[in-house]
């Protein structure tokens, strides 16, 4: 059997999340909807036992956030280029965007928290993953800013607003007159979770995470330092098992032609499906049920493939996973298309194209663009570069020993 379908003790019992359709004559991951559940303050007491089973217990989690904005982008993308000291400009632009990351975080607020936690097991033969994710709606109990721009795109993408009033747990974001809360017993349920991903033993893995970092920092760890080097310092103490980012991996490591969140997803599915049908390795990854909770699992569709369209495909979608036009282009944003050009041209010398800073501006239009569901994407696209890549960069690439990268999975 290509995927296990034995029962684990991680969870009272399992659905398979990935088939290997043997009726193709080439093996490919079946298309399915990825499992989320849906954590409000109407039903947090009776999630709280599996969300506090499923972080404790995993091997990675994987982490993404829906935001009410980003604030000036201008700011955030800023460079600075007339210095004569490369080294000093440098610096100037790093400090700069960390004063407007940090603007951002203060006047913002966190509408969604995604967390999806990857458990390997070594009971079988193969390693077997066991996830569970969940779609946490949270509302900030201040007044924050809202931009507009950033509330039509999450509406386009299916979130539900009034939800997220009715139902939203509630959080009190970072001032000075707080203590840090490892200083004191919590009384908000979303500091508390954050206090359990801190002290879980394992990774924790983001997509162009900084900002979300800054965010989850300000709004239930402490106010952010106005330096970006103490900022930094406390990262590392706080996440004692590292902090390993998908698009530095896919940039810099990996060096993919485009690093946006749903086209790293969506080749890490094409490079499982190779994998299979070339017999060099078993996908065995399984959705953890807890019956208790299984009247608020939602499931949403992340896997499906389009048909050709036929259209001309836009360069600007394809390489960055945004397009001014939006569902006015005429041409195709179809991200499987983006790969297959991609990949035919690999071999040709192609000039190297500026990747988007700003993953936020990405469409995914399978409609997955959510929290928990952009989590799982992540984790997913870890999962794949760990097993296609990492391993022998690991043991091999300079870079990666100069960045002092550790992987801390039990395998």
């Amino acid at each position: 059997a290509v995927v296990s379908t034995q029962s684990g003790h991680y969870g009272r019992g399992i659905q398979i999340l990935f088939e290997i359709n043997m009726t193709t004559d080439k093996p490919q991951l079946m298309e399915t909807k990825v499992p989320v559940v849906e954590v409000t303050s109407s039903n947090m007491k009776e999630v709280w036992p599996s969300l506090v089973h499923s972080i404790k217990y995993s091997s990675f989690i994987s982490l993404d956030l829906e935001l009410s904005g980003l604030g000036d982008r201008r700011h955030l993308m800023r460079k600075q280029y007339n210095s004569s000291s490369i080294q000093r400009n440098l610096q100037r632009s790093v400090d700069d965007r960390y004063t407007a990351i940090v603007d951002a975080a203060k006047t913002r607020s966190v509408l969604a928290l995604g967390v999806s936690c990857w458990r390997v097991t070594q009971d079988e033969p193969e390693p077997q993953y066991y996830i569970q994710t969940y779609n946490i709606l949270t509302l900030c109990r201040e007044n924050f800013t809202v931009e507009p721009d950033a509330l039509q795109f999450l509406v386009d993408h299916g979130f539900d607003f009034n939800k997220q009033y009715k139902d939203g747990i509630e959080y009190t974001p970072s001032t000075e007159d707080m203590i840090i809360f490892k200083e004191k017993k919590s009384t908000e349920p979303l500091r508390d979770v954050f206090a359990m991903i801190l002290t879980a033993k394992c990774p924790v893995v983001t997509h162009n995470g900084l900002i979300d970092l800054a965010f989850l920092y300000q709004a239930f760890y402490a106010p952010l330092p106005a330096n970006m080097s103490i900022f930094v310092a406390d990262l590392q103490d706080m996440f004692k098992s590292g902090i390993l980012d998908t698009k530095c991996l896919a940039e810099y490591l990996i060096r993919e032609h485009a690093t946006y969140l749903e086209y790293l997803f969506r080749k890490s599915v094409k490079r499982m499906e190779e994998a299979v049908s070339e017999g060099k390795q078993k996908v065995n990854l399984s959705f953890s049920e807890h019956k208790a909770i299984k009247t608020h699992v939602n499931h949403i569709e992340c896997f499906a493939k389009k048909s050709a369209s036929g259209k001309e495909l836009c360069e600007n979608y394809a390489n960055h996973g945004y397009c001014k036009d939006g569902s006015k282009c005429p041409k195709s944003h179809d991200v499987n298309e983006a790969i297959t050009s991609h990949d035919s041209h690999k071999s040709k010398k192609r000039k190297v194209e500026k990747q988007s800073d700003n993953r936020r501006n990405e469409s995914v239009d399978s409609g997955c663009h959510r929290a928990g569901a952009d989590a799982f994407m992540t984790g997913l696209g870890y999962y794949s570069y760990y097993f296609g890549l990492l391993r022998l960069l690991q043991n091999n690439c300079e870079t990666f020993k100069r960045l002092n990268i550790q992987i801390s999975w039990p395998l």
